[in-house]
């Protein structure tokens, strides 16, 4: 993560809200790829798969993943999402 990026995250007061940034999500998903090589083609898959969703919804467009929650930073108007719902999305593409 560069400096302008953990300075934004800090500004947003992320921590400990349940929120997260898209680099946060793309790196849980980085992890998993990196945990099963084997698999790689799938976390390939997956990480596309949520990029476009994220694509369409900083476009202002509807979600096309419905377990995905996102809302909106007042200030800085990133989406975010919240860390339950991405554990759910993720648990449901894996198994």
């Amino acid at each position: 993560m560069g400096i302008r990026s953990a300075m934004k995250k800090e500004l947003m007061g992320l921590e400990g809200s349940g929120f997260m940034t898209a680099d946060d999500v793309r790196s849980e998903l980085s992890k998993i790829v990196k945990k099963a090589p084997d698999r790689s083609d799938r976390g390939f898959s997956l990480i596309s798969r949520f990029n476009d969703n994220h694509s369409q919804l900083s476009c202002g467009e509807n979600s096309k993943e419905k377990l995905l929650e996102f809302q909106r930073h007042r200030l800085f108007k990133d989406v975010l999402y919240t860390r339950k719902s991405v554990d759910a999305w993720l648990n449901s593409q894996v198994n």
